[in-house]
């Protein structure tokens, strides 16, 4: 049997996850605005800056849903080893998510039920809606040959125009609103962290999405 191999985290825990945690809080109350991000280390298919993020917002009380890519024996031990969050197999009980968007066995064939299938919160607490944290390979705070969106709403002055790589129709379907179904509970719902090797953007479910 293969012992996983340990890497790196924060060097200074409390100070580095502060510091990653302004960060998020920046892009959610920012929609549209990228913010950088960083860990030692990467874990195999799980970038560093994605690490980095695990580190700030997971402790033992946040289990969290791997997508099968990243669902591997080194990349569950480190997350533990380094937050204490448990891994759980189905997504409904997660109040995270972790995936890469550029799995074609997972996102090429989900139906809008896939994103239903995740916590949306509660009545009474709608803020524990699951935030699904999905790698993708570029992310700019511009137009290109990548995928372009509009953002509209709270926390943006006007617009935010962003190019996102590796969108799935249906993921594109979902943010967008195309069926109805990312609005139809508010305020309860999903949060959104789009995340490259290097920096992330945050679009929360108050986010109005258009796809250009």
């Amino acid at each position: 049997m293969t012992t996983p191999t340990l890497i790196t985290g924060f060097q200074n825990p409390t100070h580095d996850s502060q510091g990653i945690f302004r960060q998020l809080l920046k892009a959610m109350s920012e929609p549209g605005t990228l913010v950088s991000v960083t860990s030692p280390e990467s874990i195999e298919t799980l970038y560093a800056s994605t690490f980095a993020v695990c580190q700030a917002l997971m402790d033992q009380q946040t289990p969290v849903w791997l997508s099968p890519q990243l669902d591997t024996k080194n990349i569950k031990h480190n997350l533990h080893f380094h937050t204490g969050v448990p891994v759980v197999e189905q997504s409904k009980d997660a109040l995270f998510a972790v995936m890469d968007a550029r799995e074609t066995g997972l996102f090429q064939t989900v139906s809008q039920d896939f994103f239903q299938g995740f916590f949306q919160g509660t009545d009474e607490y709608p803020e524990t809606g699951c935030t699904l944290i999905i790698q993708v390979n570029s992310i700019k705070s511009l137009l290109s040959d990548d995928i372009n969106l509009r953002l509209t709403g709270p926390g943006i002055e006007e617009e935010h125009l962003v190019s996102i790589s590796d969108l799935s129709p249906s993921l594109l379907d979902y943010l967008s609103n195309a069926t109805g179904e990312r609005n139809t509970s508010f305020p309860l719902g999903l949060d959104f962290i789009f995340i490259d090797q290097n920096q992330l953007i945050c679009l929360p479910r108050t986010t109005q999405v258009e796809v250009l």
